[in-house]
């Protein structure tokens, strides 16, 4: 499975998704909010988290993009907020994976089952670099 670039902003996701939608003649995509549901620690997102957008993506010329708002408390400096999402059917080979891109590295969020996949974490390598590995049993199509 592919590669995809993951975009993440600090509060302007929405703005943007909009933004690459007109830009790339794209309809509006779904966008996924943060919303009443509960975070990685199991409690409630705070009130002024949960309209932000935890995901959505547009497919660029057959490549999808990803986008997400960083939490509050943690934003990202523009220029360094990419980051890759590597999706992968084998959930073996996602904790092969990460556990090799984390050794020198530093474990952002361990790998552990979501709403939406299996097993999903995010680790950033010894460069810096962040990967996002994610379950997905089929390639999305558009």
């Amino acid at each position: 499975m592919p590669i995809t670039p993951y975009l993440v902003f600090n509060g302007n996701t929405r703005e943007a998704i909009h933004y690459y939608a007109k830009v790339f003649g794209q309809d509006i995509p779904d966008i996924m909010e943060f919303g009443p549901g509960n975070g990685p620690d199991g409690q409630p997102f705070e009130k002024d988290v949960q309209s932000l957008v935890l995901h959505s993506q547009l497919i660029v010329h057959g490549t999808r993009v990803m986008f997400s708002d960083a939490m509050p408390h943690d934003p990202v400096t523009i220029g360094q907020n990419v980051t890759l999402a590597l999706h992968l059917p084998d959930i073996q080979v996602i904790h092969e994976t990460f556990d090799k891109l984390a050794q020198d590295g530093n474990v952002i969020m361990p790998i552990q089952k979501t709403f939406w996949s299996e097993a999903y974490g995010i680790v950033e390598d010894p460069f810096g670099v962040q990967w996002q590995l994610n379950h997905e049993v089929s390639e999305v199509t558009a």
